[in-house]
């Protein structure tokens, strides 16, 4: 069995790096010009690179043919 500290400094370790990739996959998103997509309250909303939360999906620019 693990000693108490050593699992709670472990946890924490992994919340700390797993708020780092939270932050750089939101820059990456925001550099590319898409939107993040997470739940919030049960309901699906967007983070739009510009900042704003957003619960309906945006509308996707059709690529010229």
């Amino acid at each position: 069995m693990v000693p108490r500290g050593k699992t709670d400094k472990m946890g924490l370790m992994a919340e700390k790096a797993f708020k780092e990739a939270v932050k750089k996959a939101i820059d990456q998103h925001q550099k590319m010009g898409v939107p993040v997509v997470y739940m919030k309250d049960g309901k699906i909303v967007y983070l739009m690179p510009n900042g704003k939360v957003v619960e309906n999906p945006p509308v996707r620019k059709s690529a010229k043919k």
